[in-house]
């Protein structure tokens, strides 16, 4: 089996090499790498937390193919009601801060289009990129022109040649898992107009991350936990220049903000998230060796709790992020008869490492008569699922693994 990853010795944005790990998750597949049951089972690889002492961003140590994470994706953004509600104020707020009528709007790993949709219906000319291409025929099918490839600056070059430069260039959710990332902000920077354009990029929150102690959210896929100190000290080498923020509720909580090539005037908004950043000492070492220690003693007692429990219990959503709690904490197929998901890409499948099935929601419902606990991995969309659940007649409990500690809904 050829080898899929490479280990860094140097921090991905600014080439130090006083880089240190901080937290070691134990050998494990890449978590949306699930398989049949008649194929050779994926590959470990280290995942194991990183911080740079120069510049403070947080990283992996190690960096897997790319093409091995993206050319075929099953995660589906069309898939969860938050996503999806969420999508139009997201559109508003982005269109808002815009100074062009009818603006043209790129985004960065569009996957099936949901967010584009949204710009679609308010008047704009939209294009999508993203390099899954099973997805990408998705969202090209539901009438979201969309480019096949990962973003580069030379892509961003060709869209400029096809057709102008842009009022918006959109990248939610990606920076963080982007190995060549560089190339994609110089991209950015080259796509957006020059006095008006208008930068949006949307991150899971590194101080949500340490404060909840949201270590499932680590894994191969997500090469950066970044901060808003790192994410706009990065975009400011680039020449690129944040002015305002807003909070997402997506990944259990991220931030979106708002940048140009020129200087603006910051927020208010931006200014205080700034300062609470700065006092809580997010951007330290020693800020990460504690969510260390907490995460590994976190993972102890919910294994203990879920051991506890007589015979198998069903679990909910096989996210990527389930795959980093379920290998890290040691629970596997012994104790999970299935994991109920509706992004039909994932039925029928086996979990990466814990090799669980995966079945869809309507085989989940029939279970769950006979259940009496279920396991909520996807804790980040709690309320949508416990509603969507109690309406079908589950009456028994929820094991909810985060944020904080473990409890029972």
């Amino acid at each position: 089996m050829d080898k899929i990853f490479n280990t860094i010795h140097s921090c991905r944005l600014c080439d130090s090499k006083h880089i240190i790990e901080m937290l070691n998750l134990t050998d494990q597949p890449p978590a949306n790498s699930l398989y049949k049951s008649n194929n050779e089972k994926p590959q470990d690889v280290p995942l194991r937390l990183m911080f740079c002492k120069d510049c403070s961003a947080v990283q992996l140590g190690e960096s897997v193919d790319p093409a091995y994470l993206f050319n075929q994706y099953v995660w589906v953004t069309g898939t969860s009601s938050t996503a999806i509600a969420y999508s139009i104020d997201f559109a508003n707020n982005a269109i808002s801060r815009c100074q062009s009528e009818n603006p043209k709007v790129v985004e960065i790993a569009s996957n099936d289009g949901t967010f584009l949709k949204r710009f679609l219906d308010l008047g704009c000319e939209v294009l999508g990129v993203d390099p899954a291409k099973n997805i990408a025929q998705i969202a090209t099918d539901n009438n979201i022109p969309t480019i096949a490839k990962f973003f580069t600056t030379e892509v961003a070059s060709e869209i400029v040649e096809e057709s102008g430069h842009k009022d918006i260039v959109i990248a939610r959710n990606v920076l963080p898992h982007v190995k060549e990332i560089h190339s994609v902000v110089k991209g950015i920077s080259a796509l957006l107009k020059e006095d008006t354009g208008l930068g949006v990029i949307e991150f899971h929150d590194a101080g949500l991350i340490w404060k909840e102690l949201h270590y499932d959210s680590i894994y191969h896929e997500h090469l950066f936990l970044f901060s808003l100190k790192t994410m706009s000290q990065f975009l400011k080498e680039h020449g690129l220049h944040v002015f305002d923020i807003m909070p997402s509720p997506i990944s259990g909580g991220s931030w979106v903000i708002y940048f140009s090539k020129i200087e603006k005037p910051k927020s208010k908004k931006l200014l205080s998230v700034e300062n609470d950043e700065k006092d809580s000492g997010l951007n330290t070492a020693a800020a990460w060796d504690d969510f260390s220690k907490k995460s590994i003693a976190h993972a102890e007692k919910l294994k203990e709790l879920i051991f506890a429990e007589e015979g198998k219990i069903l679990a909910y959503g096989a996210s990527a992020r389930s795959s980093t709690l379920l290998n890290f904490c040691g629970i596997d197929s012994q104790k999970i008869s299935a994991i109920i998901d509706k992004n039909p890409l994932k039925h029928d499948l086996f979990t990466p490492g814990s090799d669980i099935p995966v079945i869809s929601y309507e085989e989940g419902l029939k279970r769950i008569v006979d259940t009496k606990k279920i396991l909520l991995l996807a804790w980040n969309f709690q309320d949508e699922i416990v509603r969507d659940l109690r309406e079908s007649g589950f009456e028994g409990e929820f094991i909810v693994p985060l944020p904080n500690e473990p409890h029972i809904v």
